[in-house]
Parts: structure tokens; C-alpha cells; sequence
């Protein structure tokens, strides 16, 4: 017997507008399962990257409600700044560190966290993230592939309830795409909760558990992989010609 996990993110009625005549998000509703792996897609300007902010903390909504784990969070940006991870499309600006064990210690050492406990978070991650071999190594001198890692281990060490990531695939070759995918799925398999954005549906929709398509502002459809396959094309979204969907996957079966 499926045992359900409990909802780690609950939104409710979630509005956002620059202006009294500029809406981009209009009463949006969803919850994430903790443990999850959710995929948001839908066409430039829909506004999936301005629902990231707002769930970070970065923006404000101008309605409705974030609950984490049961907690009503939406009048506290700052606590959803420390318990949701947001890895952006653009890795090089989360890089900050001289070199790569620097730039992940960099979060904990401004929290100043007790040695022993950086030490072990550092391990861990390096180790789960395979960037041992590279902890001495400048982080501008890393590829597309190990950059988009180096920020999701940035992130990973300070030990968020939720990462998001925004296109984590961008501008990434076939291989560095691969071993991206991969390490997301890896997080998973080890208890983390991930969201991700991205309108490469073709790389990862056989992964996800649950999928939100947004179209101008709206969550236009919302369900299981394979409730939302044969509509997707109806929202805009490219999908490569198959009949299955567990076939839309960058991943050998």
C-alpha cells in the first residue's frame, strides 16, 4: 500500500501585480508533497519565474496565502527565505567563493555555524553532489554542468525544506544536462523536496510527479504526468512525438 507524504507547500490564491493594470499572477493554487519532485512549465511571460520570488520570499504577493509544513508563512519573507532554496537560471551569480569548497562553506560561515557541523554539511554535500574532486578548484574554471551543481550545493548545505530551481538546464550541453538531471533525481531519492521550472519538458516529464502548466498568469492545467500529456500541446508546450510518456526522459531506460 502508497503511503501519501504529508504537504510540505500549500499556496493558496496567490496573486501578484507590479500595477493596478499589470497582473501577472491571478489566483494560484497548489500544494507540493513533501519528498516530491514537481515540474512547472508553460510559455516565456506566463510568469513562472516571478511565482519563484514570491515563494522565496524576493517578492511580495499581493494576495492570497504560502503555508510550509502547516505554518502560515505568507507575512514572513524572511522565513521563507531560510527554509526554501531557490537556485537561479544563471549559476555564475550564486558563485561567490575563491574556490568551490569556499563558495559552498560561504552561506554557513555568515550564519557562524559551529565548525564541526560545516565540516560535516560540506562532506556530505560534496560527496553527494560528486564534486570532491573539484573542491580545490576555481569555480570559474568549472563547466556549465558542474557551475549549475556548485549553486545547488550552495543551496543543499544550508539544509532548505524545499529547493526550486529555475531552468536548471539552461545553456547546458547534452552531457552537463545529463549529470544535472541525475544529481536532481539523487536529491530525491534522498528525502529532498524539488521543484523545478523549466519548459524542456522532453528532458525530465517522465520524472515528475506532479505537473503545473501556467499560462498568462493561470494555472491552466495541473495534475499527474500522464492526466496532463495529451494537453499539453493545447497550452503551447513542445512535445517531442511518442505515445508514452515515460519516454521524455534525457535518462537511459
Amino acid at each position: 500500500m502508497t503511503t501519501t507524504q504529508p504537504v510540505l507547500l500549500s499556496v493558496e490564491h496567490l496573486s501578484f501585480s507590479f500595477s493596478k493594470d499589470k497582473q501577472i499572477l491571478k489566483d494560484i493554487s497548489f500544494s507540493v508533497n513533501q519528498g516530491s519532485f514537481t515540474l512547472i512549465s508553460g510559455p516565456n511571460g506566463a510568469g513562472k519565474s516571478i511565482l519563484l520570488r514570491c515563494l522565496k520570499g524576493l517578492l511580495k504577493p499581493s494576495g492570497g496565502a504560502i503555508f510550509l509544513a502547516g505554518e502560515d508563512v505568507t507575512k514572513y519573507p524572511k522565513k521563507r527565505l531560510h527554509s526554501i532554496g531557490l537556485v537561479f537560471q544563471d549559476a555564475d551569480t550564486q558563485i561567490v567563493g575563491q574556490t568551490v569548497e569556499k563558495d559552498i562553506s560561504f552561506g554557513m560561515e555568515n550564519l557562524s555555524m559551529d565548525e564541526a557541523e560545516q565540516k560535516k554539511r560540506l562532506d556530505e554535500v560534496l560527496t553527494l553532489m560528486h564534486l570532491q574532486d573539484q573542491k580545490d578548484q576555481r569555480p570559474r574554471t568549472l563547466s556549465g554542468g558542474e557551475k549549475r551543481k556548485l549553486s545547488i550545493a550552495g543551496i543543499l548545505v544550508m539544509n532548505p525544506k524545499l529547493i526550486i530551481l529555475d531552468e536548471p538546464f539552461a545553456n547546458l550541453d547534452y552531457r552537463s544536462a545529463v549529470s544535472v538531471l541525475e544529481t536532481l533525481l539523487a536529491l530525491q531519492e534522498n528525502g529532498h523536496t524539488v521543484i523545478i521550472v523549466s519548459h524542456e519538458i522532453d528532458k525530465i516529464l517522465a520524472h515528475a510527479d506532479q505537473v503545473l502548466v501556467l499560462e498568462a498568469g493561470l494555472v491552466a492545467i495541473q495534475g499527474t504526468k500522464h492526466t496532463v500529456f495529451n494537453h499539453l500541446e493545447e497550452h503551447g508546450m513542445y512535445v517531442p512525438k511518442t505515445s508514452n510518456v515515460e519516454d521524455l526522459t534525457w535518462l537511459k531506460r
